[in-house]
């Protein structure tokens, strides 16, 4: 069995590293392609620009290590206008180790219209069941109970069911959960299924190698039989650059987030006029609730249960509509929400002990792009568009709604300034929000796109395989190959796409 290999220890500078596959990047794309690999006896190196992060004795519960270490840019990237946080993982494990353990399925629907529209031809809803199998297998994919609904949950759900709106409590994926509060930086119980809990171990034990620490830098000699990708060791920190080494490897395959992705390929020179185009943000509008008893939202599982009367499936449209799910965070998080200066927000803060909290996941077509500027850093160039703006007032004023049925003394929309709201009649003060660039920060935790699967060079950055165009066995196997927003919650969509993609690569 194979150990995880710190490249920040102090004069590690491995040499002759060969291997049949090196993927770039250890979340739910890259974990599991490696872990499928290696347990096929294929010659497996997975490198992660991030540390190693399990337990009580490194997942502290405390905001400010947590958001440096297990977050790209320590949480605080964002799109070119700075309309959007984008959230994505900087860990051993990925988006897994710090996402909400949602787990949603790529609906019927959605894999209907990728077929109709964007030619794929071989991802049929039925087709790909043996896939989705295998990822809600891999999460030990579980309804969440009763009896682990906390209260802030249970308001939302009281104010759809006063509406008569249809909603759910969520599949997710953990196993012996003790209610800590604190998914969003990490779970020290382990109780979270993620690639680092069960893909990684699995890649371990069959041989695979693990290296935290290391950055890719370049994938050169693209179009040859043997690639060499460049690599930068990190610090323990993982901010300044150590030491350099290469990799010889004959299939890479890239699995680094969407603007990961899109940047390494960028740097390598490789990729079409396509890549990093046709890029979603899917951008979350939070929304505040001050209720008349104590909520404790901070206490137990932060995301039980959806409201899903309004998102919508459609074989010639795929997602859209909206949904809105009951979520709370850290107090460092929310307090960056209060948009209320001095004792005012003090004031605010305050009273987080009776707030209820949610966010809106509202699905976006793929407008965006990423660019990498002239120091080689990713740039997210993204505006939200007239017909998500209009969606956003509307789930705005829905979320609001159920938030007044189930006994809310006042609404707050973090904007700038907030928008506060005391009763229904106020609702209407929703239509004059513009979500112009600093009137409100909204939240992106599933990019998706910049590196698509198609049929055709012109439209796409991969054949269906998975193969960027133009090279020889240089893969993407992440979200950045979905032609639209694949669900609402993307680690299943991922896990599903990589055992497939990484069964094709089997099967040449």
């Amino acid at each position: 069995m194979s150990e995880v290999l710190d490249c920040s220890a102090i004069g590690f500078v491995p040499h002759d590293l060969k291997c049949d596959f090196l993927v770039i990047g250890s979340g739910c794309g890259g974990g599991t392609a490696a872990r499928v690999l290696a347990e096929a006896g294929k010659d497996v190196i997975l490198l992660e620009e991030g540390g190693d992060f399990v337990g009580p004795d490194r997942l502290t519960q405390r905001d400010t290590p947590m958001y440096d270490q297990l977050y790209v840019d320590r949480g605080g990237r964002t799109n070119k206008d700075r309309t959007v946080n984008i959230l994505s993982g900087r860990v051993l494990g990925g988006g897994g180790v710090i996402n909400a353990c949602d787990v949603v399925p790529i609906h019927d629907a959605t894999w209907a219209y990728w077929q109709k529209h964007h030619g794929w031809s071989d991802f049929s809803a039925s087709a790909m069941q043996p896939y989705v199998a295998r990822a809600l297998a891999d999460l030990s994919a579980n309804r969440i109970e009763e009896k682990q609904i906390n209260r802030n949950n249970q308001i939302l759900r009281e104010g759809a069911q006063a509406l008569g709106w249809r909603g759910e409590v969520m599949l997710h994926n953990r196993v012996k959960c003790q209610g800590l509060g604190s998914c969003l930086i990490g779970c020290p119980a382990s109780a979270k299924r993620n690639p680092r809990m069960v893909s990684i171990p699995k890649a371990l034990a069959a041989g695979a190698r693990v290296l935290i620490r290391a950055r890719a830098l370049q994938i050169r000699d693209a179009t040859t039989d043997r690639k060499r990708v460049e690599v930068q060791t990190m610090d323990s920190k993982g901010y300044h650059p150590v030491n350099r080494f290469a990799i010889d490897a004959q299939t890479v395959i890239v699995a680094a987030n969407p603007v990961g992705t899109v940047a390494l390929l960028r740097n390598s020179g490789i990729g079409n006029r396509t890549l990093g185009q046709h890029v979603s943000l899917q951008p979350q509008v939070p929304i505040v609730a001050l209720m008349p008893d104590r909520v404790n939202a901070y206490d137990g599982i932060p995301q039980a249960y959806a409201l899903t009367e309004f998102e919508q499936h459609d074989p010639d449209v795929g997602l859209s509509g909206f949904r809105v799910e009951s979520i709370f965070g850290t107090p460092g998080v929310l307090g960056s929400l209060v948009s209320a200066p001095g004792a005012t927000g003090k004031a605010l803060m305050a009273q987080l002990d009776h707030v209820a909290a949610a966010l809106i996941l509202i699905p976006d077509q793929p407008v965006g792009q990423i660019n990498v500027r002239h120091d080689g850093r990713p740039e997210v160039d993204y505006t939200l568009t007239a017909e998500w703006k209009a969606r956003a007032r509307q789930a705005i004023r829905a979320a609001a709604r159920a938030y007044f049925a189930a006994g809310a003394k006042s609404v707050v929309i973090p904007a700038a300034p907030p928008l506060l709201l005391q009763s229904v009649d106020q609702l209407a003060q929703i239509d004059t929000m513009t979500f112009d660039p600093a009137t409100i920060s909204l939240i992106s935790a599933h990019q998706q796109g910049g590196a698509r699967l198609g049929t055709e060079e012109s439209t796409s950055a991969c054949d269906l395989r998975g193969q960027v165009w133009g090279t020889r066995n240089v893969f993407v196997c992440d979200g950045s190959v979905f032609p639209s927003s694949s669900s609402s919650h993307t680690m299943t969509p991922i896990i599903t796409m990589a055992h497939a993609l990484t069964d094709r690569l089997l099967m040449r």
